[in-house]
């Protein structure tokens, strides 16, 4: 266990320790061998850096989610390479989802079919590169649809800010919040879904305490804050956009409003101010 720890630990040299558990998803094993089940594969095993799950509130059951990671010199990622990982990792998932291996683990209620392919440059990423091959990339079809999504070098950093952001700005009284899943009021889990992280917006709810006094006796009162991240572009049309969110999305049960930018170039925090 040891070994396979410091080897995966190796993998994730600039992904960030807490990439998942910061989201609410839970480690299931690492490093974990499976027997190839299909001779179309050429395989006899394939290799699962980790296994996670998490629940998602789009499919009303837990989503269980198998990460690849590639950490290599900008060289080394190629348009025939992240060819290669996609098709490696959707392999790995067709058999991993009968897998003897994987019987000890808690997999009930879950959907075992998506994938997630982190890239990550050492050495000096090109984002223009990176996104010319993934748009160049072929992926050939399955009978039962695999789910794969790719992050590299902008994704990674993106997410791992998150993390650092509400851990250092939240209290335990925070969630994210699902608005209208199937027709209903919205639902919070203190997961955040894969396909939230590729979106431009999502929505979060924390109760933040401030102190008052009455009658010379001091005690905490709750503030409900409705939270609203943006991975967008900032300009003052996408902060009207989000506005126009939260009174979409019946948001005024809360007492306070919070905005909460990405910002990728130098000046953005000045276009919301000018």
């Amino acid at each position: 266990m040891g070994e396979q720890a410091a080897k995966i630990g190796k993998k994730l040299e600039g992904f960030g320790e807490q990439l998942f558990s910061g989201f609410g998803w839970i480690e299931l094993d690492r490093d974990k061998e499976i027997k190839c089940k299909r001779s179309s594969h050429n395989k006899r095993t394939h290799g699962l850096d980790l296994v996670m799950k998490f629940d998602n509130p789009y499919i009303s059951k837990k989503q269980g989610v198998v990460v690849e990671c590639k950490n290599r010199q900008m060289q080394s990622i190629t348009k025939e390479n992240i060819e290669k990982w996609v098709k490696e990792l959707v392999n790995s998932i067709e058999c991993a989802q009968s897998s003897e291996e994987l019987s000890d683990f808690d997999l009930e209620n879950t959907t075992l079919n998506t994938g997630l392919l982190l890239i990550h440059a050492n050495d000096s990423f090109d984002e223009e590169k990176y996104w010319k091959y993934l748009k160049e990339i072929a992926v050939s079809g399955r009978r039962n649809p695999i789910n794969i999504f790719i992050a590299g070098n902008n994704e990674i950093d993106q997410w791992n800010s998150l993390i650092t952001f509400v851990k250092s700005t939240f209290t335990n009284n925070f969630s994210y919040i699902y608005p209208s899943i199937n027709g209903s009021t919205k639902t919070s889990s203190n997961c955040l879904s894969i396909n939230s992280l590729y979106s431009k917006y999502f929505f979060a709810q924390h109760t933040k305490m401030i102190p008052r006094t009455q009658d010379g006796v001091q005690y905490d009162f709750p503030i409900k804050q409705a939270i609203m991240f943006s991975f967008d572009c900032i300009s003052k049309d996408s902060f009207r956009y989000m506005w126009s969110m939260f009174k979409y999305y019946q948001f005024e049960d809360c007492e306070e409003y919070v905005f909460v930018f990405y910002p990728r170039n130098t000046g953005d925090i000045e276009k919301l101010y000018s």
